[in-house]
């Protein structure tokens, strides 16, 4: 496939996007709210049965209204499930080459945290929330606005650097940006009304010695150095770096 010169590419084959600070277009209210938000949620009851959950919702919303629902430990399985709902209200803009790639146009996020982590419960509001427990509400809806705030589309493999210097999310933490990663298909895509599907990619926090080897060697070198140091799936902000 030919190149536009223009564009630019990292030595794994990575497309890398450099997104400049938005100029303020004003408030531009969602023309539509949770569009495939319960069949998402069935999923997701589907997927993670006899939990309790409750949703942190946004209340005030620019183009996209974006929940996240969180899924509390069972004795079973020690961690809460956290996901989106919203990102998925619009559908994102494809690069010309994979513009009749309909299955990559609707997309939603989710993170595995342990069962330490501290959301909150029903009505808790973000000032209530320290801010070593509110990075990971603040972060997903962060990412899941993102390809509608710039235009552009978020898939498997993708990363986003905390800031251009890397900052680390927390204190005395390596992770200083993300990787998008989608699991096998029991989990995504799903087939939503319309004939609609919407992927599920799992946000994955990473130093930036990963996030600049992924760029160097692509997302399936990445990949297989968490395999070799047995990364788990449940977040780890305070571990080694794989690399």
């Amino acid at each position: 496939m030919l190149k536009n010169k223009k564009e630019e590419f990292s030595k794994g084959g990575s497309q890398i996007h450099r997104h400049e600070e938005q100029e303020n277009q004003g408030f531009r209210p969602p023309a539509d709210g949770g569009v495939f938000a319960e069949e998402i949620i069935s999923h997701f009851e589907e997927l993670f049965p006899n939990r309790e959950s409750f949703v942190f919702h946004e209340i005030i919303s620019d183009l996209v209204h974006i929940d996240v629902n969180i899924m509390k430990p069972t004795p079973k399985d020690n961690f809460y499930v956290i996901y989106t709902t919203g990102m998925s209200d619009l559908p994102m803009n494809l690069p010309e080459e994979i513009d009749n790639r309909d299955d990559l146009k609707y997309a939603e996020l989710f993170m595995f945290m342990p069962n330490s982590w501290n959301p909150g419960e029903t009505y808790t509001i973000s000032s209530d929330i320290p801010y070593e427990d509110y990075w990971a509400i603040q972060m997903i809806k962060f990412i899941a606005r993102f390809p509608h705030e710039y235009k552009t589309w978020l898939g498997h493999g993708h990363t986003i650097p905390n800031g251009p210097d890397y900052e680390p999310f927390l204190n005395n933490s390596e992770m200083s940006g993300i990787v998008l990663s989608e699991l096998d298909e029991n989990f995504s895509p799903l087939t939503v009304k319309n004939d609609a599907k919407v992927r599920f990619y799992m946000v994955v926090p990473v130093t930036r010695a990963e996030t600049e080897y992924k760029l160097e060697h692509g997302m399936q070198a990445l990949e297989k150095k968490f395999i070799e140091n047995n990364l788990q799936l449940v977040i780890d902000m305070y571990r080694k770096s794989v690399i």
